[in-house]
């Protein structure tokens, strides 16, 4: 349905509003629950309010499960006789909700289509001791695509200065991007987190020095694809590249440009990229395709290189892409494919 897409991306919510009675129950704090996008796909919702001096309410809408949802700042909030109305125009839609034994029963309207939306009070999550020191470290383990390739998975655990456990997910396959996780749960020897950017999450029993569980991202339905990781400290492959001494010497070394990629309203996203083309400290050829994101640097290697009658094609096997180049002095002219895209690249050796 087209309107669940937009909500996914924009939704926003109004947040001020009437001064409340003394005897109102009080709504400041966190508020979440599932929206039903469809059969098989559910949004979490978290409305965060905040009370003011005056009375009334400021608030803020996140959705741990879609990492473009994150401390939305909302607009208007009407809040009496434990009715609970939140108007958003932005997206012609509203919730209305009625507190009953501490909880909102309510539904959510956005152009004619109702979707059911119960809140229930939210807390984070509270780890043990226990909890903690058992996932304190790195784990790693595969992921079998469907219809074959496999990916790894390398969890890092660690505490922050307040002592509480956060986590990273990176793919080496597919680069150095270290993807945060959120809402870390692990009790009876059960791990569930979620991971925001990639609409991701994660379900494991703990079992043997093992995490034995699935992993699934965004529509895919329950339960996802199996994931079953061990402790211990992880090496990235290492693709050594199959080139001649004189095609390594015509690549070698630091190629630059930008990649303008359109996205789906029409805009275009320009970033920096670098090619490297180098040998590692066994001697090996080896090669890296350098992309800077908004927040960091992905840093994706190239698994496979060849060069011949000046025509150049490096492949990104992790994430089934290529860059095939002319080169010409220190020109590389060509494109770069990933997936259905095909983007223009031109890179300059440095």
């Amino acid at each position: 349905m087209k309107f669940c897409l937009r909500l996914l991306g924009l939704l926003l919510v109004l947040a001020s509003g009437q001064v409340l009675a003394q005897s109102q129950p009080e709504l400041a704090g966190t508020w979440q629950g599932k929206l039903a996008v469809d059969a098989t796909t559910s949004l979490t919702i978290q409305f965060v309010f905040t009370k003011k001096p005056d009375g009334t309410y400021s608030a803020v809408l996140n959705s741990p499960d879609n990492g473009a949802i994150k401390n939305v700042a909302a607009g208007a909030v009407a809040w009496s006789a434990g009715a609970l109305k939140v108007d958003v125009p932005t997206l012609s839609g509203a919730y209305a909700g009625t507190l009953k034994d501490g909880k909102f029963d309510g539904k959510w309207t956005q152009q004619g289509t109702v979707l059911p939306l119960a809140l229930s009070p939210w807390q984070k999550p509270v780890l043990s001791k226990a909890a903690i020191e058992t996932l304190t470290g790195t784990w790693n383990g595969p992921l079998e695509i469907p219809g074959g390739g496999k990916l790894t998975f390398v969890y890092r655990f660690k505490t922050n200065d307040k002592g509480e456990l956060q986590g990273i997910l990176t793919v080496p396959e597919q680069g150095s991007i270290e993807l945060p996780m959120s809402d870390i749960e692990f009790a009876d020897n059960k791990l569930f987190f979620r991971v925001p950017m990639v609409q991701g999450e994660y379900h494991a029993t703990y079992s043997g020095g093992s995490l034995n569980g699935n992993w699934r991202q965004g529509p895919q339905p329950p339960p996802g694809m199996a994931v079953n990781l061990k402790k211990g400290e992880f090496a990235a492959p290492v693709y050594a590249l199959k080139l001649s001494t004189e095609a390594f010497a015509s690549l070698n070394g630091k190629w630059q440009g930008k990649l303008d990629t359109p996205t789906p309203d029409g805009k275009t996203v320009s970033q920096n990229v670098t090619l490297r083309v180098e040998t590692n400290t066994a001697g090996q050829y080896v090669s890296f395709f350098d992309v800077q994101g908004p927040a960091q640097k992905v840093s994706i290697p190239v698994t496979e290189a060849s060069l011949a009658a000046g025509k150049a094609v490096l492949k990104f096997g992790g994430v089934g892409g290529q860059f095939s180049a002319d080169l010409t002095g220190k020109t590389l002219k060509g494109t770069v494919v990933f997936g259905p895209r095909t983007v223009p690249l031109t890179l300059t050796k440095q």
